[in-house]
């Protein structure tokens, strides 16, 4: 009896413990790959499921999904598209612009 309450509370805690992982990662790479110039921020908002926080734009609006590890990714809107989007600590930094493209052209097939 002792033995089973221990696996169910270890089970419990396992649990809670993988939902909060899951809860600190609001944008993935893989979100991230498919955030593409053009789209509007409700697009954006349904890739990444999330609704992210506006940020201080010099031009247009800025969107930006952060996670708990202060990775993240930026959106910036013009005209009610997006012109560009930005990462950080999403993709290898070495490279990330030329993996992004590979990235991109293998969503689209």
């Amino acid at each position: 009896m002792m033995r089973r309450l221990r696996v169910w509370t270890g089970a419990a805690l396992l649990g809670v413990t993988l939902s909060a992982c899951a809860a600190d990662q609001i944008v993935t790479p893989d979100e991230y790959t498919r955030l593409t110039p053009g789209m509007t921020l409700v697009q954006a908002q349904q890739v990444v499921g999330d609704q992210g926080q506006p940020v201080q734009a010099l031009a247009g609006q800025a969107h930006r999904w952060e996670n708990a590890d202060g990775s993240f990714a930026q959106g910036t809107f013009l005209a009610g598209r997006a012109v560009d989007f930005d990462q950080e600590g999403l993709l290898a930094e070495a490279g990330s612009k030329s993996k992004l493209k590979q990235l991109r052209k293998s969503n689209r097939r």
